[in-house]
Formats: C-alpha cells, structure tokens, sequence
C-alpha cells in the first residue's frame, strides 16, 4: 500500500512530460509571450496496510438479491447504445448486463451522465434502504473534468488539453474528502449492503512513442490510473472502518483507442466511453467477483 502514497506526484511528472513535446508548438503559437506552466499540486491519501483490512465478505447472490446502481455516465452506460432520456441511459450499461447476467434483481440504475460526487450524494441516495443487498457505483471521473479534457485532447487543442490535465491532477487533491462523503454516506443509507466500486479503463492502448498521438496518449492513461489509484486509498480507508467494500478494475488492454477492435467510443457524444462491449467487460469482472445468482 505504501507505494500509493507517491504514484500520484509520479502520474504528475509523467503527465507534464508527456504533454510537454505535444503542445509545444501550438503553445507557442497560441501567446504572444511565454506563459508559465501551472503547478501540478500531489495528493498524498493515507495509505492503509493491506493486511489490516477485513476481506470483502463473501454471499451468494440470489434472484432476491436487492440490488442498486449508482453513479456517473459509466454507469449509466453512455455509448453503449440506444442512448436515452436526461441522463443519457442505456440499456446496454453494465447494471443492466450484470442483473441480466448474474440472474439479481436491479431495483434501479439511479446513474446520470455528468454526475459528479456532489450530485451522487444530491440526487441518488433515494433508492437505498435496509433491505438493499448490493450496490455498484462508478464516480469521480467528472469532479475532475475528465470528459471534456479527452475531448480537447483528442481534437488536437493543445493548450485546453495541457490545462485540463494539469487542473485535473490539482483537484486530485480535492477527490479523497469527496470520495469519503460519499462511500460513508452509501453504507449509511444501504446498511446491510455490500458496496463494488467500479475503475475507469484506461482509454488509449499502448502506442508507438514516435507517433504523433503518443503523449496525449501517455497523458490521459497516467491521469487515468492517479484517478483510480485515489479511488482504491479511499475505498481502503472505508475497509479500514469496516465497510463492506471494494474495488474492480477493468482492463481494456488490447481494446483502446488505437487497437484493431476498440471498446471505446472515438466519436461523437459518447466518445471516450465504452462501447457495448466495453460495458459486458465490465459486467464479466463483476461476475468474476460477485458470482452468479443460486436458487
């Protein structure tokens, strides 16, 4: 655990220095006179040793089991397609999959696109009660702009990517507090539920570092994993206190932006979402851990 403390000054180093060579010339460009570049703030979450934690308790799922989604536009399941409503919804998310998959009942998928940690905690803390069993979330990606910073990045705006980035590993300083409100205030409104907490996949595969798009690349993959490393310290720290929780990663490796047969949208509204399948990967680690429904 103790190796988290400094992974997230290290995403800050590699970050700046991947996006250095990258906006170099449109930064330039861009002013007429130098600017100098933001400082990059660290978040130092306190780590807990591993083997202090209570393990994650083991039930089996039932077609009873009472289950709830909460969470953000990768919950909601932007880009998987047939795309509806406010919240840009689809019936392809993976709360959707799983249920239908692990055989459980998903009371509601409470998710929006856009959401942040505030709204989670404004907007979608309704459906929780005693008699939920499990809940799924998947939050923090928009407290820090992640969204729009692909977004420029991809559409080659140098400045705005280089500026996006660097205010979203700031706030990385902002995001442990955040994500604390809202893990206690879950296991306090479903208190006999046991809480998955679902990663952000990296977006982009693996590039050649002598082609064009390797820096921005480099970059939005380095902010990505300081995101998730700052989601797994606050999960520990609830595990610590004895909430039932936990993390799941999602590997797109092989499946980026970039590969052959992507799980990620690359155009678009949905774009630097994942596709359908990009949804049913998610689903097929939830089942790794949860297992299916027994009757």
């Amino acid at each position: 655990m103790r190796r988290r403390t400094y992974l997230i000054p290290i995403v800050a180093v590699v970050v700046v220095g991947a996006l250095a060579g990258v906006g170099a010339i449109a930064w330039a460009a861009s002013s007429d006179k130098p600017e100098q570049p933001r400082a990059v703030a660290s978040a130092t979450p306190t780590p807990v040793p591993t083997s202090t934690l209570p393990p994650f308790p083991k039930r089996p799922l039932t077609a009873q089991t009472r289950y709830v989604a909460l969470g953000d536009s990768f919950a909601a399941g932007m880009g998987g397609g047939g795309e509806q409503g406010r919240c840009v919804m689809s019936d392809n998310s993976y709360p959707d999959v799983f249920s239908a998959v692990a055989g459980v009942d998903l009371i509601t998928n409470a998710a929006c696109s856009g959401a942040t940690t505030a709204d989670l905690l404004k907007r979608q803390l309704f459906p929780l009660d005693a008699n939920t069993d499990l809940v799924t979330l998947s939050i923090g990606g928009n407290d820090l702009g992640v969204a729009a910073i692909a977004s420029d990045c991809a559409a080659g705006k140098s400045v705005p990517c280089r500026n996006g980035i660097s205010s979203a590993l700031s706030l990385l300083n902002l995001l442990p507090n955040r994500l604390d409100q809202v893990y206690t205030a879950v296991a306090k409104a479903a208190p006999n539920a046991r809480i998955v907490v679902t990663g952000y996949a990296t977006l982009y595969d693996a590039s050649d570092p002598s082609s064009k798009d390797f820096g921005i690349a480099a970059a939005i993959n380095a902010a990505t994993i300081g995101l998730n490393e700052v989601i797994k310290d606050a999960i520990d720290r609830q595990r610590a206190k004895g909430v039932p929780i936990t993390y799941v990663g999602v590997d797109f490796d092989g499946h980026g932006i970039g590969s052959a047969k992507p799980w990620v949208n690359t155009a678009g509204y949905t774009a630097f979402h994942p596709t359908a399948t990009g949804y049913r990967e998610y689903s097929t680690e939830l089942v790794r851990l949860l297992g299916r429904a027994v009757n």
